[in-house]
């Protein structure tokens, strides 16, 4: 678009990377004789890191157009690579094999066949990666044993793997540890110095057909660095666009001011300002106030009754332009404002009349009283236990007492631990309850004498009645 009024017969700056504009700064130059020296004598693996921008990119097209005659090349730059079978794919696809409908068994003994089998004359396959970075630690250990194929002593892999500085620190693995050991070189690409700047853009102008100095001078040039950090790809970016603005301008010359509106059209920054402030009516004091004090201050609003800050603002306004240079009225009238201020100025947030807030006092829960015990009596206890009584009254003498309550037991060491089981498995041994047995009741017979009372037994009996009365309440 611009290319005739630069006098240029092609665009100098281009968004993607071309080897017909390499231009050998000392980093770059250095990473592309490293690589050359590693493929060409077989010595292993190599690895180049550098930011995004500083020519990654680039650098593998070289490596690529350099060794296209001795090598079968395969470029791997097309995105992410998530599994095995996909990277085998891909490299078929790269040498012109059928790579669909294969999984990944077939997939890799076709790519090692082909590397096996290459009866075109060339020295092997040169696999060149670019944004290694994103692959899988999976996939960059399958490329490793890619690398392990041999012929004649020489290996039929040659590899080249291109990424940001994350690549670095994921060789810095333990399960990479041998792939890391493999590298023969690791070079490092950096951005472009103040000198490399002009030097590149001189370089791409001339390069383009056009005169360096009189496109872009010594001084826009340094612009250039300052805006972009050395970096080629913002370079690029803002060059092409500064060439963009002076064409619509109509300007044949690149000026600092194009680099500066460039670049903050390419940040969506604020447009810089260039030249000397306008003056306005104000003399370059700026004022800060309400809406309210601009109204007050015009003639018309006189009549109208400002409020309070408005009037006191008015009035030192009035009093200023009236006796500014005598200091003895200046401090008596900065003791009315005061004053005024003292008597009438209410904050925006004034605190009101304070509302105290009752609460009622809820009852608490550990506080109430609760209810004595009460002590209810079991009637059909009682009743049991007078028939039990009855019938031990009525039966003879011989025969052994049976105990018809357990609050009327006799003491647990008096009493031999046997005897109530053998009572109690017998065919007229009555059911056991929770406080007492009962039996059944048998035939009546001669009364007999009763048995003397025990020493202790009322005692007793009460404290088992309350000890089993406890038992039951739980």
């Amino acid at each position: 678009m611009y290319d005739g009024c630069f006098g240029l017969n092609r665009r100098p700056f281009v968004s993607v990377p071309q080897i017909d504009y390499y231009f050998p700064a000392t980093a770059i130059e250095g990473a592309r004789a490293t690589l050359a020296r590693c493929i060409q004598r077989g010595e292993g693996p190599a690895l180049v890191v550098g930011p995004s921008g500083t020519g990654k990119t680039l650098l593998c097209l070289l490596m690529a157009e350099q060794f296209r005659r001795s090598f079968q090349v395969v470029m791997l730059q097309s995105g992410r690579l998530s599994t095995r079978r996909a990277l085998f794919q891909a490299i078929l696809y790269e040498l012109g094999r059928p790579y669909r409908g294969l999984d990944e068994g077939e997939a890799r003994l076709a790519v090692v066949d082909y590397l096996m089998a290459d009866g075109s004359g060339l020295r092997g396959l040169l696999l060149l990666v670019d944004e290694a970075h994103s692959l899988p630690l999976r996939l960059l250990e399958e490329i490793r044993l890619l690398t392990n194929l041999a012929r004649n002593g020489q290996p039929l892999v040659r590899l080249v793997l291109a990424g940001g500085p994350v690549l670095e620190e994921r060789f810095a693995s333990p399960k990479l540890d041998s792939f890391s050991q493999r590298l023969s070189a690791r070079c490092y690409l950096e951005t472009l110095n103040r000198s490399e700047t002009e030097g590149y853009i001189q370089a791409q102008i001339n390069a383009a057909g056009g005169c360096d100095d009189q496109v872009f001078p010594a001084e826009t040039c340094q612009s250039v660095f300052q805006a972009t950090g050395g970096v080629p790809r913002l370079i690029n970016q803002v060059c092409d666009h500064s060439l963009v603005l002076a064409y619509v301008a109509g300007h044949r010359r690149i000026e600092p001011s194009h680099i500066e509106e460039a670049w903050g059209d390419l940040q969506q920054l604020p447009t810089p300002t260039s030249g000397e402030p306008k003056s306005d009516s104000g003399g370059g004091v700026i004022e800060f106030g309400s809406l309210d004090d601009q109204a007050d201050a015009t003639p018309g609003a006189a009549s109208a009754a400002p409020p309070a800050p408005s009037l006191w603002i008015a009035e030192a306004d009035e009093e200023r332009e009236g006796d500014a240079g005598e200091p003895v009225q200046q401090i008596h009238r900065i003791e009315r404002l005061l004053a005024a201020a003292d008597e009438d100025f209410q904050p925006a947030g004034s605190i009101g009349p304070e509302v105290e807030l009752c609460f009622d006092n809820s009852a608490h829960p550990f506080q109430q009283e609760f209810a004595e015990e009460e002590v209810v009596a079991d009637h059909y206890a009682a009743v049991a236990l007078a028939a039990a009584e009855k019938t031990a009254a009525a039966a003879p003498p011989a025969r052994p007492k049976l105990e018809t309550s357990a609050s009327t037991a006799p003491p647990l060491a008096a009493a031999p631990p046997a005897e109530p089981e053998e009572e109690l498995v017998g065919a007229n041994a009555c059911p056991q309850t929770e406080d007492h047995l009962v039996r059944e009741p048998e035939p009546e017979r001669r009364p007999a004498p009763p048995a003397p009372p025990m020493p202790g037994a009322p005692s007793r009996r009460r404290e088992y009645r309350q000890l089993f009365a406890r038992l039951r309440r739980g």
